[in-house]
């Protein structure tokens, strides 16, 4: 009987660990959907784990398919674990024996302490509370095999079967779990490591490398703005490097503030910003853009000591040119207002590109 579970516990360890390898990203792992091929997968699994059991009395087998139903229910809650024991109960029923009910016993009461066990536990959560949670895990798998004495008719199989099975059990959960938590804790990391490498510290707004790969996903009907601020080196002569950190700072914030959730802002320069304004719909761009003049116009920024700041900014819509081009009449634009004044918004348009190439 230990050298099957021994078997067993190889097997559920690998598959768990090729189960693991699906988790791509950060969000997939707090994604709070039930991924279906997932769910169909642990259901799969815990059938393999059937094919090798170990028969304690005829008609009675046990192995270790509690844990990835176990699993399943503690990640995805009571419904998910149900799910996936349709089919494991099927095959269990095409089994036949004495020990069927005892068998659908166990699995419901496993999943069934299981989801309950799900509302207070996150098992992808970066830290654990293993001082209480260690018994409440163990208590999920205790219906697994408990009628087995009574099929046996033999209280010590209490001691002779159920308790290694509980043991095997366990601690395959563990080392199940132990390999899913090493890939989160991974996939955590890579996406931290990304989010620096895509945002400026400064201004916490995406950087230009982020700005250059969403840029490259604009629509047609999207608007590009660049933002410029005026005089900054004044402000970092006058004020000091420290207050122009400031300042780029209190405009992230304020740029965030006023867009929509599916806007973005950027700071891809020194003193050089971006609004990507996704599907702006019938709105006129300069009307866009100089609600964003504006509000910088208006806005108080302590590290000037009370003096205004103000941008210019060039506006022009994505259109169904080159990427390259509508850069480059955004970025031209941006030259006409500070160029006429400053503290403006010019629209582009192509005819500014030709006119700059004609130069």
């Amino acid at each position: 009987m230990l050298l099957t579970l021994i078997i067993n516990f190889c097997l559920l360890t690998t598959m768990m660990y090729l189960l693991s390898l699906t988790y791509k990203s950060a969000e997939d792992i707090n994604a709070t959907a039930v991924h279906v091929p997932r769910l169909l997968l642990l259901a799969v699994m815990a059938i393999a784990l059937m094919l090798y059991p170990a028969e304690v009395a005829p008609g009675v087998i046990i192995d270790m398919r509690a844990v990835p139903i176990a699993y399943l229910a503690l990640r995805k809650g009571v419904w998910a674990g149900l799910l996936a024991l349709i089919p494991l109960l099927l095959y269990r029923f095409h089994l036949g024996g004495v020990g069927v009910w005892s068998a659908v016993f166990s699995a419901v009461g496993v999943v069934l302490l299981g989801g309950l066990l799900h509302r207070s536990v996150d098992l992808s959560a970066p830290r654990l509370d293993w001082r209480s949670l260690w018994w409440r895990l163990l208590l999920v798998f205790m219906p697994n095999g408990i009628l087995i004495p009574v099929l046996r008719g033999d209280p010590a199989a209490l001691l002779t079967v159920y308790l290694p099975l509980l043991v095997m059990t366990y601690a395959g959960f563990l080392v199940s779990l132990g390999i899913q938590r090493n890939r989160y804790r991974l996939l955590s990391l890579i996406a931290t490591y990304e989010r620096q490498a895509h945002r400026d510290v400064l201004s916490a707004l995406p950087n230009r490398r982020q700005f250059d790969r969403d840029l490259a996903q604009m629509d047609e009907a999207d608007l590009l703005c660049l933002i410029d601020i005026d005089h900054f080196k004044k402000v970092n002569d006058t004020f000091g490097h420290a207050a122009g950190d400031e300042v780029l700072t209190q405009l992230g914030k304020l740029l965030r503030s006023r867009l929509r959730g599916h806007d973005q802002a950027y700071r891809y320069g020194g003193e050089e910003f971006a609004v990507i304004f996704r599907a702006p719909g019938t709105a006129a761009p300069e009307l866009l853009a100089e609600r964003l003049r504006q509000a910088v116009e208006q806005t108080a920024f302590p590290a000037l000591g009370g003096q205004p700041l103000t941008v210019s900014i060039g506006v022009t819509r994505r259109g169904s040119g080159s990427l390259e081009d509508c850069f480059l009449v955004a970025d031209r634009a941006l030259y006409a207002a500070k160029t006429a004044g400053r503290n403006r918004v010019q629209v582009g348009s192509p005819e500014l590109l030709a006119a700059d190439e004609s130069i």
